[in-house]
């Protein structure tokens, strides 16, 4: 059998290769092993971070309507509002320089902040504060006695009984002083006034002397009026 496509040259014994291809065929780039480890922790690390490219935090989704209307509201604001809505004193970049070098000035020649508190000030501070906070004062509790209290049970009885038949007793009084002047006669009346009264009553008298035939002497004069005059002249 004739051997064809073959890489032996024809003066190359049978058993060897060709000097050309006693070489090995395969390389690495200078360093690639001393980098071959972190260059595989490397790739590792890449392959989770491609894995959870396509996640989304824990309520997402929920929060994502409020998050648009919120960008929506912004954007509306931002096209009303065309000012930043800062605003600084006239002069304020003219004079900041100047402030800015006092204040350096100043801290140098101020070593302290000119502002002191007494000795022992915060040691005493937490326990001053819980001695007012915690003061308490003692209220005294008056309590009643059984047996006053049982007087002012049967006060407020009394009272509650009591007040409607007062209110009885004073309108039958005036029930009865009402009825007692009715049954007095115009002619009693009349006869008293001439003994005990004064001038003005008998002038009055004798105005109504022409009116006897039309009406009752007396006919305009009230209850109230006749009592009145009675008691004052009594």
């Amino acid at each position: 059998m004739e051997e064809k496509h073959t890489y032996r040259p024809a003066d190359t014994p049978d058993k060897f290769l060709p000097e050309v291809l006693r070489v090995n065929p395969y390389s690495v780039p200078d360093g690639y092993f001393v980098d071959l480890q972190t260059y595989t922790l490397q790739r590792c690390k890449l392959t989770e971070i491609t894995q959870d490219t396509w996640t989304v935090p824990t309520g997402y989704f929920d929060q994502l309507g409020d998050r648009i209307f919120a960008k929506i509201e912004e954007q509306q604001l931002k096209e009303t509002i065309k000012g930043a809505g800062f605003s600084t004193p006239d002069g304020y970049f003219d004079q900041l320089a100047e402030q800015l070098l006092f204040q350096q000035k100043l801290s140098e020649h101020a070593a302290e902040s000119g502002f002191t508190v007494p000795a022992s000030y915060f040691e005493s501070l937490q326990n001053n504060i819980a001695r007012r906070t915690h003061q308490r004062k003692d209220t005294p509790i008056r309590k009643i006695s059984r047996l006053r209290w049982m007087a002012y049970a049967a006060a407020c009885i009394a009272l509650a009984v009591g007040i409607p038949g007062i209110v009885k007793l004073a309108i039958e009084n005036q029930s009865a002083t009402a009825s007692h002047l009715a049954s007095v006669s115009d002619q009693e009346i009349f006869n008293y006034l001439e003994l005990y009264g004064t001038d003005d009553d008998v002038m009055y008298i004798s105005e109504q002397l022409n009116d006897f035939d039309e009406r009752v002497i007396g006919e305009g004069i009230s209850e109230e009026d006749i009592e009145a005059y009675l008691n004052h002249t009594l």
